[in-house]
């Protein structure tokens, strides 16, 4: 049996009554909504509001839209992927559901994030198949058995404060000792804590950090170079310049004029949220 074959993914929140039209797509797609926002998804004739987290399945095709909630924010993860005839479960036939609603959490969205985590993180496509497959079956399973469970988080409750505390101060200077003490543990035991379970020392990930945010600020804003390095934690231009091109192999400026795409106004910049993937980032991964 081949394995499906992962195309693209992503996760992202979009503003409030966004509407994505009428479209067909040449591969299948699935989506996760961690929480019911209101958001109406019509597929064909049928019309679903996504009141509860759910996936929601569309297969090649198939003529679907959506309108996203009136009243907030919608963060959803999804999937574009093809299989061949080997590759057969009653999810993706024709008689497969629209939508698969669940308790709020569960196995199945941990494998989600984690795959994402893999494409974005890993060079090895195989792993993004295998994974992919895991989770369909997964969600085959849940479907035909009604079976529902309850996730964890991504981190636990110190790691989680700590990154908190570092989204919140990337503008002024952070130190791991500033950090430790927010948290109440000695720098050693934040720093041994912090690497054991985001796999990058601290200075790591508030460098990395800061860079995202000046990638996404140049990719979505109009502010100058400068105001962005400022905004970012970065006092001096030269240094951050350096630094930006080291991280993403690029300068800033080249980076701006590849990848702003002003038809993404309808993204909302999220920082609440702890991921070792980068949101509101396409993840091209079999183009």
């Amino acid at each position: 049996m081949n394995l499906p074959l992962l195309h693209l993914c992503g996760d992202f929140v979009v503003r409030r009554s966004w509407k994505l039209d009428k479209r067909v797509l040449e591969q299948h797609e699935l989506v996760f909504f961690p929480l019911g926002t209101g958001t109406i998804y019509r597929i064909a004739d049928r019309s679903y509001t996504i009141d509860r987290p759910c996936w929601i399945i569309t297969r090649a095709g198939v003529t679907h839209s959506y309108l996203f909630s009136e009243t907030s924010a919608t963060r959803h993860q999804f999937l574009h992927f093809s299989v061949d005839g080997s590759f057969s479960l009653e999810l993706l036939s024709e008689n497969g559901p629209d939508m698969i609603p669940i308790r709020e959490g569960g196995f199945q969205e941990q494998l989600i994030r984690h795959l994402l985590e893999v494409s974005y993180w890993d060079k090895d496509r195989g792993r993004s198949s295998i994974l992919l497959a895991a989770l369909l079956h997964e969600l085959n399973q849940l479907n035909n058995k009604q079976k529902e469970t309850v996730a964890g988080s991504s981190y636990s409750l110190i790691v989680s404060k700590a990154l908190k505390y570092m989204r919140n101060h990337l503008v002024s200077p952070i130190t791991v000792s500033d950090i430790a003490k927010h948290c109440k543990l000695s720098p050693e035991h934040l720093s041994r804590l912090f690497a054991k379970e985001v796999g990058i020392p601290v200075r790591q990930m508030i460098t990395q950090m800061r860079l995202e945010r000046a990638a996404y600020s140049l990719r979505h804003s109009t502010l100058s170079i400068n105001e962005i390095a400022a905004q970012c934690g970065y006092s001096e231009n030269h240094y951050f310049s350096r630094t930006f091109a080291a991280y993403f192999g690029i300068s800033a400026s080249a980076y701006r004029g590849k990848y702003a795409t002003p038809s993404d106004n309808h993204i909302v910049y999220e920082e609440s949220i702890d991921e070792k993937y980068p949101i509101n980032t396409y993840i091209y991964v079999n183009p």
